[in-house]
């Protein structure tokens, strides 16, 4: 079952296709492996911890897992990161025996204000000369109404909170306050931690907010008895 998009709509989770991928010769998976690196390196930007001394964000992604994400072969996704370290899309820096490669994303200058004949000339006027956030004049009709700007402000909040990463790929973020409460909340939290970052590693997959996630496995690893539940509802009803 499909629904139609109206101005009410909350768009589900996606990623960001950047234009200028379309004038490259690249093939069609080397883009999509760009743009979903793109994806993670936004995800970085977004937390504490991601960037280099020289302030540049970076991001850890292994062969293994993209191979997964994009249902591709490894040699597949090593041809693909060859094509876009030859376009200068990305840089790779080694960290030693046994440890992923720190990925770098990178874009041309002229991809922030690239447009096309499909454009039309109100949007094309509003594309920046400088290096300002801009979106379409069709993204700010459908997150313009107020359930998409309680939602905005609602992630602006969050994000505002310093969290760290947790997990052997480094891709579980948790607040000082989150942890805490994984830690009472959550007998052995440190395997849901593990198991977390592998599987997001692995799949690729996203989640608004860790702490909640593995709060929720545990609950879902560990149901209350029956008879919990029977002794609950008994002493209710005293």
């Amino acid at each position: 079952m499909t629904e139609f998009i109206t101005t009410d709509t909350s768009l589900p989770p996606y990623m960001v296709f950047p234009r200028f991928l379309l004038d490259m010769e690249l093939n069609e998976t080397t883009k999509l492996l760009y743009m979903v690196l793109l994806d993670r390196a936004r995800l970085s930007l977004k937390n504490e911890g991601w960037t280099d001394e020289s302030g540049h964000v970076f991001l850890y992604f292994t062969i293994e897992s993209m191979a997964e994400v994009l249902h591709k072969s490894q040699m597949t996704i090593k041809t693909s990161l060859a094509a876009l370290e030859k376009q200068d899309l990305i840089i790779r820096k080694r960290q030693g025996a046994g440890h992923p490669n720190r990925i770098y994303v990178k874009f041309p200058e002229k991809a922030f204000c690239q447009t096309d004949n499909i454009l039309s000339v109100r949007q094309t006027e509003n594309c920046p000369a400088d290096r300002q956030d801009s979106f379409p004049e069709t993204d700010r009709k459908l997150s313009g109404n107020k359930k998409e700007r309680n939602k905005n402000d609602l992630s602006k909040r969050e994000s505002q909170e310093k969290r760290s990463p947790y997990g052997k790929f480094q891709n579980v973020f948790l607040s000082e306050k989150e942890l805490e409460e994984v830690r009472q909340s959550v007998s052995g939290w440190q395997e849901y931690i593990e198991r977390l970052s592998g599987y997001m590693a692995s799949t690729g997959k996203h989640y608004q907010n860790h702490a909640a996630t593995i709060i929720n496995w545990a609950r879902q690893d560990n149901p209350p008895s029956r008879q919990s539940i029977y002794e609950s509802e008994e002493y209710e009803t005293l």
